[in-house]
């Protein structure tokens, strides 16, 4: 049995050693185009991943594939029609990264409505108006929270025992009057839903046009949940305070814009 872990993926020593039990393991330290990427995996019956893209075309390629090991939570970009088709299993880690993507979260919404990145590049040009970057707090505000899994839990957690904060939260199973309520209401928003045709684009202009003027919105989900043009024409307006973001529709981003 052939198992390849094809790019990015962090595996100890003694994890290694119970992979060799099951059969020959290569494992490589860069993240390939598609073209080196089946060059890699094209005869493997397991495949362990954590960045490589893996479409219809690139799993079509694989003859032996029998399983794909996503090192991570999101595993929207594995073609799950394809593997159901030839019947390969997807696994994925549901709790990886629980608490340190909630504390990011906090961390990045803290950053983004106290206004710390504009300060800091402010001081980096020699300039001292410690008046003009002075923000807002969090204590008391309500936070709306759009995915509520295991990471969302522990953001509400956070923000509740933390700083006094009002949870508004949808998860799939929420009607569509919970998501215009959270929308309307929330002075903070942070977007920790997968990404799946539901939610693609699931936040654009009609979402926006009903948020309140100065949200807050941090995203460490999927950048795709929200439509890039309408989240770039509603910070321009002002109708976005500011943006904590961790993820972007098209990664990595355009050095050019």
């Amino acid at each position: 049995m052939k198992i390849i872990s094809v790019d990015k993926v962090v595996i100890y020593p003694e994890h290694v050693l119970e992979l060799e039990k099951l059969g020959d393991v290569t494992i490589y330290n860069d993240i390939p185009d598609e073209a080196e990427g089946i060059q890699r995996i094209k005869d493997a019956d397991i495949v362990i991943d954590n960045w490589f893209k893996m479409p219809a075309q690139v799993i079509k390629a694989c003859q032996n594939l029998k399983m794909i090991c996503v090192a991570a939570t999101g595993y929207d970009w594995v073609d799950v029609n394809e593997t159901r088709k030839r019947k390969i299993v997807v696994s994925n880690s549901p709790g990886y990264g629980t608490e340190a993507v909630a504390e990011h979260t906090i961390g990045l919404l803290l950053h983004t409505i106290r206004r710390a990145s504009e300060a800091e590049k402010s001081i980096a040009k020699g300039i001292w108006d410690p008046m003009k970057y002075r923000g807002h707090e969090l204590q008391g505000k309500t936070l709306g929270i759009i995915g509520f899994g295991s990471i969302g839990k522990r953001i509400a957690e956070i923000a509740e025992k933390g700083f006094d904060m009002k949870i508004l939260y949808v998860n799939s199973k929420s009607s569509t009057s919970d998501f215009e309520k959270l929308l309307k209401e929330s002075d903070c928003i942070t977007i920790n839903s997968p990404l799946t045709e539901r939610t693609k684009g699931m936040v654009g202009d009609r979402e926006f046009a009903m948020m309140k003027t100065g949200v807050v919105i941090v995203n460490t989900g999927r950048g795709a949940v929200v439509d890039e043009q309408s989240f770039i024409r509603s910070l321009e307006s002002g109708k976005v305070f500011g943006a904590g973001l961790d993820v972007f529709p098209k990664e990595p981003i355009d050095k050019n814009g």
